[in-house]
């Protein structure tokens, strides 16, 4: 159990500079925003504060709670405060987020302060309590001893029951904060809510948890997340807008004939194969004296134990046990075998001239005069979808935003904190006036012809209203013809003459979904 005391420093004993630097070594390692609340706060002690302030910090920049118990905030506060964290998803958004973690850290210092002196209060109500009842049971244990209570001066409680008393009514007043609640401010509620929303709007794109959280109020309402909000909510109402996206940039099988590949194959024979193999058992070369039993190799003093009666004995013997001194014989004989061999080969094969991998996405949106409403709603409701297909399939995408003649705004999409930044200011612009497809077209096709967009496939969003000259669709039909493009088209509006002519496939939202209230 942690008590908040004082440390006295003997007079005898002066504390050198060295060990008050390292005593407080820890503070550089504490935002200087944090340092007045925790020199100030009244639980503990500086330096119990300060190791328990340093270890939380890191353990919420990790996205988790201490797993041990820390010297601060005391015990009884810590597992309601770790449960509570837990419990409203803070975790994940405190996770490498030094600004998250920083202000969560200054309103729980506030938090644990206010409840620190509402605990004083609290236990020096219950101290009384319990030593007044303690009292009392002390003088009916004495009466019935006695059987005269006022024979006797009052007694008094010992000082180990004070002790035990005063450790009761901490413990219980922290017991009692505790299951009260009110660990952060409100307004916290409000961002997670936020954060929350945001999350299940693009938790697709996988960078949610990478932005910088402006804890601001009324962040969001300003820089337009809600309206990114509004247009995904809007796509969940459309799936077919999903799949014409997905079929942005398939490189499709050409229809011509089949390209002939070349390609390597492992091919394994068998053939007999004849060797020499060294043996002892064909004697065509002497190599020496060795040991055996053979009477035809034995040397010639071997054979002489032969002539004498006693040591003829010990021949047979030597022959038993393989110990004659005999010639060392060695030849080859021939040896066939089967042997298999592995090597590549190349063999002719009949190919797909186009793989059948997704390519990039070209996206031409039309934010004209006769745009404004709905129809530029649902138009950049799919540049929002394009940028999750992108993030999800690791694809390129691209979006030109226009109006009128020379009225064009282009943006590469990328799911990083920054793409999704300027997305968002993109995304808050549009154009007045009429309508001309021909600009963005041409840079589209334009763009088809580097090499990072050569298989990209191009969507026009328009309402259809507006010219299209012979020129860019002989265009649009000579790189259909050469690299396999296809041209979407969503058509949103009655003017479908225009949109015919340049696009294959064509998709009438009008068919699909009335989004007008």
């Amino acid at each position: 159990m942690i008590e908040s005391h004082t440390t006295h420093q003997s007079p005898l004993q002066p504390m050198r500079l060295d060990d008050l630097d390292s005593s407080f070594a820890l503070l550089d390692d504490v935002p200087e925003t944090l340092v007045p609340a925790l020199v100030t706060n009244s639980a503990g002690t500086l330096q119990e504060r300060l190791h328990g302030l340093v270890a939380l910090r890191s353990s919420l920049l990790s996205g988790e709670t201490p797993r041990e118990l820390l010297p601060w905030p005391a015990p009884q506060a810590q597992e309601p405060l770790y449960e509570y964290l837990n419990a409203q998803g803070l975790l994940k958004y405190c996770h490498g987020n030094e600004e998250v973690v920083d202000a969560l850290l200054a309103d729980i210092l506030e938090v644990l302060e206010n409840k620190q002196l509402e605990q004083h209060r609290l236990q020096t109500a219950l101290l009384k309590q319990y030593e007044q009842a303690a009292l009392k049971d002390l003088i009916e244990k004495q009466n019935k001893r006695t059987k005269k209570a006022a024979s006797r001066g009052s007694p008094m409680l010992s000082p180990e029951l004070l002790d035990e008393l005063q450790s009761r009514a901490w413990a219980s007043s922290w017991s009692q904060l505790a299951g009260a609640g009110g660990w952060l401010p409100a307004i916290w509620e409000e961002r997670l809510s936020v954060w929350e929303t945001l999350t299940s709007v693009f938790s697709d794109l996988g960078v949610i948890v990478h932005l910088g959280f402006d804890l601001s109020k009324g962040f969001f309402q300003s820089h337009g997340w809600l309206d990114m909000v509004r247009l995904k909510e809007a796509l969940a109402l459309l799936p077919q807008l999903q799949d014409v996206i997905r079929t942005l940039g398939r490189m499709k099988a050409s229809e011509d004939r089949p390209v002939i590949e070349m390609i390597m194959e492992s091919m394994t024979t068998s053939r007999m194969q004849t060797r020499e193999v060294k043996t002892l058992f064909v004697p065509m070369e002497t190599r020496g004296i060795t040991r055996s039993d053979s009477i035809s190799r034995m040397l010639p003093q071997e054979a002489a134990l032969l002539g004498h009666p006693v040591l003829k004995k010990l021949w047979h013997a030597k022959r038993a046990e393989h110990a004659l001194l005999s010639y060392a014989v060695e030849g080859t004989e021939l040896e066939t075998l089967a042997v298999e061999e592995t090597e590549d080969v190349e063999v002719k094969r009949a190919g797909k001239s186009r793989s059948e991998d997704r390519g990039p996405m070209i996206i031409c949106l039309d934010t004209s005069g006769s745009m404004a409403g709905n129809p530029e709603t649902i138009a950049k409701a799919l540049a929002l979808e394009c940028l999750s297909v992108a993030a999800q399939e690791k694809r390129g995408c691209y979006v030109y935003l226009f109006g009128s003649r020379d009225e064009v705004k282009e943006l590469e999409l990328s799911p990083d904190e920054q793409g999704l930044d300027r997305l968002i200011g993109f995304l808050s612009m549009s154009f007045g006036g009429g309508t001309d497809a021909e600009g963005p077209l041409e840079m589209a096709l334009e763009r088809c012809k580097s090499e990072a967009w050569r298989d990209a496939d191009i969507l026009l969003v328009s309402d259809g209203a507006f010219p299209s000259s012979s020129r860019l669709s002989s265009r649009i039909k000579r790189r259909k013809q050469s690299h396999s493009l296809s041209v979407h088209g969503v058509l949103i509006g009655s003017g479908s003459s225009a949109m015919e002519k340049l696009c294959d496939p064509l998709h009438r939202f009008d068919t699909w979904l009335d989004l007008t209230p």
